[in-house]
């Protein structure tokens, strides 16, 4: 059981992304992707069975294009990177 679940806000964002705002260039690590910050929230991802809402960031690519979602938790702020409108 996480920390989330344990206290029974396992919608809550995970700790250290509510200070990351929208707008802001934000990279997942973990895929090498970069993009904007369009929003964190409960989502249930269609394709998979666990129809549990879970917190999903929903991340744009630089310019424009396709959103994709990343786990909130992976996200980090770009260094030197800034806000966008």
């Amino acid at each position: 059981m996480t920390g989330r679940e344990a206290d029974g806000n396992w919608l809550a964002a995970p700790r250290g992304t509510e200070d990351i705002p929208r707008g802001t260039l934000v990279e997942d690590p973990e895929s090498g992707r970069v993009g904007v910050l369009q929003d964190v929230t409960a989502y249930v991802p269609p394709w998979q069975g666990d129809q549990r809402p879970r917190p999903t960031a929903f991340v744009r690519p630089v310019g424009g294009g396709r959103e994709w979602t990343v786990p909130p938790e992976r996200l980090r702020p770009v260094p030197g990177g800034t806000s966008v409108p």
